[in-house]
């Protein structure tokens, strides 16, 4: 919705899309593609990190402008089986790629940084902080599924937990940050920014899910 609606499938055209006869090799193609993306999208928000506008910056430099068929010019340029049109799958969806970014960097950071100070971090909160983290990636994943499927109640109600596993992240952030832990802290301040980032995105879509559910009800 809005910047990261554009690869929604709102026009319920999933099953059509699975009518292409594809083999394995063609499907592993296809992730390493979408793997591709999200890689994308952490290169472009690293770069624009320091601009306060950068989630509208990424989703311009991702094609995902509304209005704007983001298959018309790259996704066409991918190799596929001739005769064969590309498929859509959740992998498409600007929602899944920016929070499968977003995530992936917290996530893949935060080991390779508290591995610097196992002896001054503990375990316990290491291990609630990284199972925060896989929640809010998963839920919002779910959220990603019920809009694929109209549900904007639904959505709105996995953002919510999303944002729930968002905010025990911070709390458990902030703890660390008193047990002043020197390897740790060039990492909070960079998952911060992400955090308030994901949370962002979710509440700017929960907000266009609201206002799709009452545009439903007035009209009924």
């Amino acid at each position: 919705m809005g910047q990261y609606e554009s690869d929604s499938n709102s026009n319920n055209e999933w099953e059509d899309s699975w009518e292409a006869d594809w083999s394995e090799f063609n499907w592993e193609r296809y992730l390493q593609e979408e793997e591709n993306e999200v890689a994308k999208y952490q290169t472009l928000y690293s770069k624009l990190i320091r601009s306060s506008n950068r989630l509208d910056e990424v989703a311009l430099y991702m094609g995902w402008q509304a209005g704007r068929d983001s298959d018309d010019e790259g996704s066409q340029s991918r190799a596929v089986t001739p005769g064969q049109e590309r498929p859509y799958t959740l992998h498409r969806h600007p929602i899944f790629v920016s929070s499968k970014a977003l995530h992936g960097w917290l996530i893949e950071k935060w080991g390779q940084h508290v591995s610097l100070c196992a002896g001054q971090c503990p375990a316990r909160q290491a291990l609630e902080f990284q199972s925060a983290l896989a929640d809010s990636d998963y839920h919002g994943l779910l959220a990603v599924t019920a809009l694929e499927v109209d549900d904007y109640a639904l959505a709105i109600a996995y953002f919510k937990r999303g944002m729930v596993s968002i905010n025990k992240a911070f709390s458990l952030l902030n703890d660390f940050e008193s047990q002043e832990i020197e390897p740790l802290n060039l990492y909070m301040k960079q998952a911060r920014i992400r955090l308030f980032d994901i949370r962002e995105i979710w509440l700017r879509v929960s907000s266009d899910c609201r206002a799709t559910i009452s545009r439903g009800s007035e009209e009924d």
